[in-house]
């Protein structure tokens, strides 16, 4: 709050701060950072929605983090979820069986799903970290491109064995899914700027000049 000699004092605890102390600020200055922008001002915002204020904040992941990240998330998610469902498949067949020998049901179903998932969803992760740096420094742009591309790259690659035709489904599945999950954080992002467009970023210059 400001005080009548121009110096600012602290706001008492529990008191809403006086926000018109602040219309000296030009909200057109740091606009750019919260997605709004003047009449005729060319912003050109990155490719996958990360604004910074600072180049140093802009830092991302290097390609052996992603694959630690990535491939770890997956494998105990994966791990997880079949332990989850190998509980139940246990319980299923074991459901007539005397305790131990459905316990021994469960235990088994468990082992079995568990490994089976948590592998996979790894490998997964691998290939297309992989095949996202890969695309990345092919096409040295960084966009939603390249996880679009390397999503269908890697389900190609992973049901390459099972044939022609499940090799090309899976390669669409992968493109399309990867597809829908990039317009969904575009979609928020569009949102988010609708929103924060409304805000007067003439107020700070009426009342500097008054």
């Amino acid at each position: 709050r400001r005080q009548d000699g121009g110096a600012f004092e602290k706001t008492p605890k529990g008191m809403i701060p006086d926000f018109q102390s602040f219309g000296s600020i030009d909200l057109a200055a740091i606009s750019p950072a919260i997605g709004v922008t003047q009449a005729g001002q060319t912003y050109a915002p990155m490719s996958r929605g990360n604004e910074y204020m600072w180049d140093e904040e802009a830092r991302e992941r290097g390609f052996g983090e992603n694959l630690v990240f990535y491939a770890g998330a997956s494998y105990i998610g994966g791990f997880t979820t079949g332990t989850v469902l190998g509980m139940f498949e246990g319980l299923r067949k074991g459901r007539d069986l005397p305790p131990k020998l459905r316990m021994n049901a469960v235990v088994n179903a468990c082992t079995k799903r568990a490994q089976t998932f948590g592998n996979n969803l790894g490998v997964i992760a691998l290939m297309f970290t992989t095949f996202e740096r890969l695309t990345l420094y092919a096409r040295d742009k960084d966009d939603a491109l390249n996880a679009i591309s390397a999503a269908a790259l890697t389900g190609g690659l992973f049901k390459s064995t099972s044939g022609p035709r499940a090799c090309i489904a899976w390669t669409i599945v992968g493109g399309v899914g990867m597809t829908l999950v990039s317009l969904t954080g575009q979609l928020s992002m569009v949102l988010h700027r609708a929103k924060a467009s409304s805000l007067d970023l003439t107020m700070g210059k009426q009342e500097s000049k008054e």
